[in-house]
């Protein structure tokens, strides 16, 4: 099957660009290519008709094969990539951001299984099933609009949402990740260049937007990343390291000939063996070398911190320039208030008829927990009851015993959302469009409805009793890295000190100490643990 589609396609475009020379409609390269040296005798402008032909002159003449070839043929699609790229569009089926699920060994007690976005449960828009239509405008692939979706077509990867490099490609909000019927894909697809890397609005344009807005889920990500300031995040900053992001969240690729198999790096449960993730270390070093002669040198080389992860002292706080959300209330959803409700200090709305209150903040510092890289986390089907409250839908693993784990920043996400109160499960509303069921809450502001209709999509059981519960998010923070001068403990001991000791920012109960040992506290025996974590 495979083989027939590559010829079909191969064949169409031969076809295509035949029908064109014979009815004189050749378009030549645009202006910027006016320059191009001549080709050599046999393999003129005139007598390119199959890709390979565009590749060889491309090659030969030093110019971008994309500009060259889309400039004369039109792009149809990811069927038009395929033509050359089947092999990439093949192995882009079996990464994260397209399947949105993988094999994990991070989630407690499900080991070994295949999980992701696609079942794991938040107390944002609460989860993917029966709303795909609207959630998988930021998934890397068209046409996600309900599980009928086939995984297995590569015709159904969108290569321009990475690959773009003219910053302008888009993705229309409720067409399942199409883009706009009036956007130029000709303009798109001449801009890739071989070698070119994923530009940094290419990746924030999707993750910026994770939750519902900019900047709502992990507080650390904003589309003012795209071009920042050094004040803002010394890496992607423009006057800074002007990173892009693949250079931390790398490609696989096999180091002989350098082919990537899209693989790219996360820190994410089900992608965390794609590509090639760097840490802090891989560019500057041990902690000890890096801090030594500055006024954090004491408190690194004497060891008091070895179990603090880097990120905890230089993302002193998060939303710096765009506000998070840090709480969301459903309950309080499908009322009609007007006017809507406006935080006077971020000016965002803080209410929404669709999906209740909000509490938006700006400089958030982080909370710190110890992590080991694993999680006890909320699965539809799998562990979605609860019994207590609030309901801990993600929690980092670890304590100071854990010789994997080390002290990490992390947002915390608070509110309330629907569950089934018969049965004490976490339920899927159903939200959004029609593909879902009969009764999205965002059409008819019914919740046992709604419930209903996602229940039903997700097989789970509805006894018919809804209600609302507390529930609590732990969210990894790893962007808006300060300049050294904001770091914490910046200066010198004890000045430094302070930063953390003597405040009320440090939860030390959390961190396995009945107080903060400046004020005489102590280890606390046995040190209690993360949820889903039992000591020996």
């Amino acid at each position: 099957m495979k083989a027939r589609l590559s010829a079909v396609l191969r064949s169409r475009a031969a076809l295509t660009i035949a029908a064109l020379l014979i009815s004189g409609l050749l378009v030549l390269p645009m202006a910027g290519q006016a320059d191009v040296k001549a080709a050599p005798i046999g393999l003129e402008k005139s007598a390119l008709s199959t890709p390979e032909d565009f590749m060889e002159y491309a090659s030969i003449n030093d110019v971008n094969v994309h500009e060259l070839y889309f400039s004369v043929v039109l792009y149809e699609g990811t069927e038009s990539c395929m033509m050359c790229h089947e092999k990439e569009a093949l192995a882009a089926l079996e990464m994260g951001h397209f399947k949105w699920e993988g094999e994990s060994d991070r989630i407690v007690g499900l080991e070994g299984e295949a999980h992701g976005k696609n079942d794991l449960l938040n107390n944002f828009c609460i989860a993917i099933p029966s709303n795909e239509g609207r959630c998988t405008q930021c998934h890397a692939g068209i046409g996600y609009k309900d599980k009928s979706f086939d995984f297995e077509n590569p015709a159904n990867v969108d290569c321009l949402a990475c690959h773009d490099q003219s910053g302008t490609y888009s993705k229309e909000p409720k067409t399942a990740g199409a883009p706009p019927p009036a956007l130029d894909l000709n303009v798109v697809a001449r801009s890739i260049a071989l070698g070119g890397e994923p530009t940094r609005k290419a990746c924030i344009g999707c993750h910026a937007k994770a939750g519902g807005g900019d900047n709502v889920k992990h507080g650390d990500i904003s589309t003012d990343l795209i071009a920042t300031t050094r004040e803002y995040d010394v890496h992607m900053g423009t006057d800074g390291g002007d990173l892009a992001c693949v250079a931390c969240h790398g490609a696989n690729h096999d180091p002989k000939t350098g082919d990537y198999n899209h693989g790219n790096a996360g820190m994410s449960l089900h992608s965390v063996y794609e590509g090639e993730m760097k840490q802090c270390g891989d560019c500057h070093g041990s902690a000890k070398n890096i801090h030594a002669g500055t006024g954090a040198e004491d408190m690194i080389s004497e060891g008091w911190h070895d179990k603090l992860a880097c990120q905890v002292c230089h993302i002193p706080a998060i939303a710096r320039k765009i506000s998070t959300k840090t709480e969301w209330y459903w309950s309080d959803a499908g009322q009609n208030i007007s006017p809507v409700p406006v935080d006077p200090a971020t000016g965002r709305p803080t209410y929404d008829k669709k999906k209740g209150t909000f509490v938006w903040s700006n400089n958030v510092r982080p909370v710190l927990r110890y992590a080991n890289g694993k999680w006890a986390r909320k699965v539809i089907g799998a562990n979605d009851s609860y019994d207590t409250e609030p309901v801990q839908l993600a929690v980092p693993q670890g304590s100071y015993s854990d010789p994997d784990a080390m002290i990490y920043p992390f947002k915390l996400m608070v509110g309330n959302q629907p569950v089934d109160t018969g049965n004490k499960t976490i339920l899927v509303p159903h939200l959004f469009g029609k593909a879902g069921g009969p009764n999205p809450y965002w059409g008819k502001f019914d919740w046992n409805l709604a419930l209903a209709d996602g229940a039903a999509y997700t097989g789970r059981p509805y006894s018919g009793a809804y209600g609302f519960v507390a529930t609590e998010a732990l969210l990894s923070v790893n962007h808006e890295v300060a300049p050294k001068e904001q770091a914490l403990g910046y200066g010198p001991i004890p000045d430094g000190c302070i930063d953390c000791h003597t405040t009320d920012y440090i939860e030390w109960d959390e961190l396995g100490w009945t107080d903060d040992p400046f004020n005489g506290g102590d280890r606390i025996e046995g040190e209690r643990a993360a949820p889903g974590l039992k000591l020996d």
